[in-house]
């Protein structure tokens, strides 16, 4: 099977899904602009507003979890670690951007998705340091 495995495969399943989740938030920013007719910036729109920071903040942290978890693949870690952090940042990136999408003010996704988000960090740096020191 040469350097295919498991653990591949799980990456390749949470940048896919992240991947097209960028570029769906992506296309609420192109729809709200075309929409409001704001090319730059947001203008006074609200909804173009909240559109913008859902994709801003996915693009912020996405990166970075996903390559947690290719070095978590590259240090041979467990699939089980490797699912913690994939589904926390997946649902966690789709529960913020619904939060941030309906409304500029806090909400139970915007924080529950920021929290999934952390966690999926927090749980991908210290199983980096786990399979490399111990």
């Amino acid at each position: 099977m040469g350097f295919y495995s498991t653990s591949l495969g799980l990456v390749g399943i949470y940048a896919g899904l992240n991947i097209l989740i960028n570029l769906f938030l992506a296309y609420r920013v192109s729809a709200n602009r075309v929409r409001s007719k704001v090319m730059t910036g947001t203008g006074n729109d609200d909804a173009l507003y909240n559109a913008s920071r859902a994709h801003v903040t996915n693009v912020e942290y996405t990166p970075i979890g996903l390559i947690g978890l290719v070095v978590l693949h590259l240090l041979a870690a467990s699939i089980y670690v490797m699912h913690v952090v994939g589904l926390a940042l997946t649902i966690g990136r789709i529960l913020h951007a619904i939060g941030v999408s309906r409304t500029g003010e806090s909400s139970p996704p915007r924080l529950v998705g920021t929290l999934l988000t952390w966690i999926s960090q927090i749980v991908a740096g210290i199983a980096c340091l786990w399979y490399v020191l111990l």
